[in-house]
């Protein structure tokens, strides 16, 4: 994801209402994003996705870490020169504002160094840009030149793609909704207690990821078919992707497949999409229905504060830091509109999820609490949570309360004066709880 910074904060003398706010960081995730990404491997093919309409071409789809520098979907774009490469993440801003932006090398290049397009272009596409200039130029096999084996050394997985693309002429298309879109119907699709029902299912599966890999509750299993994270952040954005590669597929400009380059979280929601359009279990999404997975909803403003900490405690529990900075700066408008009673929501509701007490008190399976907290103890520290519990949406609450806020403040507090003077009566040195 690109980082977009936040918006300064010069201003906050002049808003009463911003001073009193305390942003928290969000909670970075339990492991590095390798748990939720499966890095392609050299001997990866890619998944072949057959035609299914008259004179639709022939489709290849990639799934990449967004994090490391595998370079096989590249390679494959090199060798195969595709008519079409389908990207989840843009190449800048401008080519992931819009899903079906198209970019063009002889159209980027012409306006870059000709048409006087440099002194405004991202710097990111000024870099690939030169890139494939650089790599157009060498010896053909283009995959076997000096410059691609010092290239795919130093670039991760999507630059290397964006750079084979515009090296042999593909149309380099962004096949995702923007990620703002993606946020803000995460933020007000749901409502508060399916908001804070997913930010359980993920606390309870981070800390499964926390096991040691031979323990037997260490498998994570799928995820509820309802839960709102999937369904928004993962299942809609699979559709999108499929129907934007089956645009291309269907695309009568140039010669040659269509190459898609994704998460590798995607490649079974869009296989398993298009496997049921070639045996006819399902129809292809009409273009109304796409349009409104491509709409952003108005946000909603029952309980905003609550529920926009809840949101970036839960982007944090999953995505990566560059990913969580990206969603704040998008929603930091929303943040700034915060007045009264959801300023105090907000940091009320996002010191609790932010708290480990209640990130363990998000895990419904007995067994798993019973690893992650070793089962040591006088009392069932699943009735100590409770305090956690009750101000859940879900059950019933609404993210917060002053009582919960006190319990959570002094429960970890351990009273040391015991330490200095002992106990006057037993001798005991041990420090007390409060």
């Amino acid at each position: 994801a690109t980082s977009a910074s936040s918006s300064s904060s010069s201003s906050s003398s002049s808003n009463p209402s911003r001073s009193r706010r305390i942003r928290a960081p969000p909670p970075r995730a339990s492991r590095s994003p390798s748990a939720y990404f499966v890095d392609v491997t050299d001997a990866d093919p890619g998944v072949k996705l057959a035609p299914f309409e008259p004179g639709m071409r022939d489709a290849t789809v990639f799934g990449v870490s967004h994090m490391t520098n595998a370079h096989e979907a590249a390679e494959h774009i090199l060798v195969n020169a595709p008519a079409s490469v389908v990207v989840e993440t843009g190449l800048c801003k401008e080519h992931g504002a819009a899903r079906g932006t198209t970019f063009k090398f002889d159209e980027i290049f012409t306006a870059i160094e000709i048409g006087g397009a440099k002194a405004t272009a991202e710097e990111s596409l000024q870099f690939i840009t030169r890139v494939a200039h650089q790599l157009r130029l060498e010896e053909r096999p283009l995959h076997k030149s000096p410059f691609w084996q010092s290239m795919k050394t130093q670039l991760p997985a999507e630059p290397l793609v964006y750079a084979a693309a515009f090296a042999v002429d593909a149309r380099l298309v962004f096949g995702d909704r923007p990620k703002e879109t993606t946020y803000r119907r995460l933020l007000s699709c749901p409502t508060l207690a399916e908001l804070d029902e997913t930010f359980g299912n993920q606390s309870e599966r981070n800390y499964r990821l926390l096991l040691p890999e031979d323990h037997p509750l260490a498998a994570v299993p799928p995820m509820p078919a309802h839960d709102k994270f999937e369904q928004i952040c993962i299942h809609e954005r699979d559709e999108i992707l499929t129907h934007t590669i089956r645009l291309e597929a269907s695309n009568a400009e140039g010669a040659g497949e269509v190459v898609a380059v994704l998460g590798a979280d995607h490649v079974p929601g869009v296989e398993k999409r298009w496997r049921s359009f070639v045996d006819g279990s399902a129809t292809p999404p009409t273009p109304d229905e796409i349009d409104a997975l491509n709409t952003a909803p108005d946000t909603a403003e029952d309980d905003i504060g609550v529920r926009l900490a809840i949101m970036q405690r839960l982007l944090g529990l999953r995505c990566t830091e560059s990913l969580v900075n990206d969603a704040n700066a998008a929603l930091d408008a929303d943040l700034d509109a915060l007045k009264g009673e959801d300023i105090i929501a907000f940091n009320a509701t996002s010191e609790i999820y932010g708290a480990a007490r209640m990130l363990l008190a998000c895990v419904n399976d007995r067994d798993v609490f019973d690893a992650v907290i070793g089962g040591r103890g006088g009392c069932d520290f699943g009735d100590v949570l409770s305090p956690m519990r009750d101000v859940r949406p879900m059950n019933g609450g609404k993210g917060w309360s002053e009582e919960a806020l006190l319990w959570l403040r002094t429960a970890s507090g351990v009273d040391f004066s015991a330490l200095a003077a002992g106990d006057s009566e037993t001798g005991s040195s041990d420090p007390t709880p409060f």
